[in-house]
């Protein structure tokens, strides 16, 4: 039991240690691609897909947006504040990738999609970070909702999309939006906390000798005990005191 438990330990700190590795590259491609000059957008870019260190790739494209076709996606918080980020369909260079507007707050209930205003028309420029598509949840939601950015989800429901697994988060575009009653707010730049990943592995490497140790602790106490119990065994009995009223009734 004890070995087991040691490899236990082994293998949960070597899993934090992945998911440190993977935090780190995240982090990493932030802090390279954010702010760096755009490239030019091309199919190409994503074409055999985006890999961890060219997450988040700064670029710039033109084309219009596909006007009523926004696709809401749930459960996104921003400002400690739950609702749903926009997506809107943008055609450029023969293709139709998603665009990431922003966010807008929840409706009244889960169930209403809030109104959303409208992206600008016309021939728009647009600079954004590249991001590859999320893993699908499998929910059944009420269109246009989505329950993650997931391109063969939105796809369902814009059949026009291109099957590129990657999407834009806006940064910036022209001409700007018409500011309505909806707005729908830009995204912030991601955050680049490491995580407890990197400390949580090592806790698990130094727990992996505590199994061993609490055995060796443990047979040393019972072999203590036995001991003692074999002196208490072979001591010669104490004789029985003797008290003055036991030798009065003798």
């Amino acid at each position: 039991m004890a070995v087991l438990f040691g490899v236990a330990c082994f293998y949960l700190g070597l899993w934090q240690w992945h998911r440190h590795v993977e935090q780190r590259t995240k982090v990493d491609a932030i802090a390279r691609n954010y702010g760096a000059a755009p490239a030019a957008f091309s199919p190409a870019l994503v074409g055999s897909g985006l890999p961890q260190e060219r997450q988040w790739t700064r670029v710039t494209l033109t084309g219009t947006y596909a006007a009523g076709s926004d696709l809401l996606v749930r459960n996104r918080t921003l400002d400690q504040t739950v609702g749903f980020e926009v997506l809107t369909p943008f055609q450029t260079e023969g293709v139709t990738v998603l665009v990431d507007r922003g966010w807008v707050p929840n409706a009244e209930n889960a169930e209403t999609s809030p109104a959303v205003d409208p992206p600008p028309t016309g021939s728009v420029e647009v600079t954004g970070w590249l991001r590859t598509g999320e893993v699908s949840l499998g929910r059944d939601l009420p269109r246009p909702q989505l329950a993650s950015i997931n391109v063969g989800d939105a796809r369902a429901q814009v059949p026009s999309l291109t099957s590129l697994d990657a999407y834009v988060v806006l940064g910036a575009q022209s001409p700007a939006a018409r500011a309505g009653d909806h707005p729908v707010r830009v995204l912030p730049r991601p955050e680049e906390d490491l995580g407890p990943h990197q400390a949580y592995a090592y806790q698990w490497w130094l727990f992996m000798p505590g199994g061993l140790v609490f055995v060796v602790f443990a047979i040393r106490r019972e072999a203590q005990a036995a001991t003692e119990g074999t002196e208490r065994a072979d001591a010669p009995a104490k004789p029985k005191k003797v008290r003055i009223w036991d030798e009065e009734d003798a």
